[in-house]
């Protein structure tokens, strides 16, 4: 069940003395794995770096794929907005479950599980927010007693307002985050070339 080379695809670099290439490997079982692309040039390698990106397809069954790409080697990194540079990371529902409620649902939505809370006296019959909010409950504190959950959710509540990274502001950042991440490529694109392996 050894893994052996299979083939090794390539192409001319873009200075013409070398190439890129990349080894294919297989196993007894049909399975194939990729080596990372690389420059086998002298000059190319002060200049360019290679670039992957994963591709995977809507269903499992559309499988994965990679495009390579070459970059100069000096192009920069992105230096735009960061969730994590402005907000700590989240919270787990395992370490502190009411800061976990704020950074995943809007005060609204909690205000609204409130009331579906306190409009029953089983958690068994919560719906929607409220019940997903209870089966997170359960499998943070291993709890779902109406009581506690309600404790909870009044705590996220009064911290709400003062709490720095709540979901509605951690979407705008992503938001604008996704934003400048896809200026920042389509920019990088222009420089970059499609290794296309033969």
């Amino acid at each position: 069940m050894s893994w052996e080379e299979m083939y090794t695809r390539s192409t001319v670099c873009p200075c013409g003395k070398g190439k890129l290439t990349q080894k294919t490997y297989g196993d007894d079982w049909n399975r194939y794995e990729e080596e990372a692309v690389i420059i086998e040039c002298e000059e190319c390698v002060k200049k360019y770096k290679i670039e992957t990106i994963t591709h995977r397809g809507l269903l499992s069954s559309d499988g994965v794929w990679s495009t390579n790409y070459l970059t100069p080697i000096d192009y920069p990194e992105y230096t735009g907005i960061q969730e994590n540079d402005l907000y700590p990371p989240t919270a787990s529902m395992y370490d502190d479950f009411p800061t976990w409620l704020i950074e995943n649902y809007t005060e609204n939505e909690l205000i609204e599980v409130k009331c579906r809370i306190k409009s029953t006296t089983s958690s068994a019959r919560l719906t929607g927010d409220a019940a997903r909010i209870r089966d997170l409950h359960r499998k943070a504190l291993n709890n779902v007693r109406i009581g506690e959950i309600l404790k909870n959710v009044d705590a996220a509540l009064r911290r709400y307002s003062e709490h720095s990274g709540n979901k509605l502001q951690r979407e705008e950042v992503r938001k604008q985050q996704n934003a400048e991440y896809s200026a920042y490529n389509e920019e990088k694109r222009k420089h970059q070339s499609i290794i296309e392996l033969k």
